[in-house]
């Protein structure tokens, strides 16, 4: 039986858990990025168009046209996969499964390498991360059972 990741996510919170085939899910991680929570306005990034980078180390010229919630929300699912990455170079999983809200499920599959996105065996474009473990887990059953 493989053992699967499952990440469920939108560009603020995400909870990481594991199962091995159709069992009880087992949280791994959860991570928080308040800053995709905060209004436009109340986000800065650097000076003259810098944004800090999160995820590597450093400072880059952000995109003019690229809203400062977006560039937040891009550090996080950097974030994220960098986890993800991980935990498959670690052997910890065989399957990933990804359910993210569908703006931020295209933003993860952006930073997903080629090893990592061979693993995906499932992607559901619901945002699911209000619900708690022992919904997610009827949720996951429905959909993938």
């Amino acid at each position: 039986m493989a053992k699967q990741w499952i990440l469920v996510a939108d560009a603020a919170a995400a909870r990481l858990f594991s199962r091995q085939g159709i069992g009880a899910l087992s949280r791994v991680d959860a991570f928080y990025h308040d800053e995709s929570r905060k209004h436009e306005g109340d986000l800065r990034t650097g000076g003259k168009g810098e944004i800090e980078d999160s995820a590597a180390h450093g400072r880059h010229q952000a995109d003019p046209q690229t809203r400062t919630s977006e560039k937040h929300e891009d550090m996080f699912a950097k974030e994220v996969v960098a986890r993800l990455k991980s935990g498959f170079n670690d052997n910890a999983f065989d399957e990933l499964v990804l359910v993210a809200a569908p703006h931020f499920l295209g933003r993860l599959r952006e930073h997903l390498d080629s090893p990592l996105s061979q693993c995906v065996a499932a992607s559901i474009d619901k945002d699911w991360t209000r619900q708690n473990d022992a919904e997610i887990e009827k949720h996951l059953d429905s959909q993938l059972g």
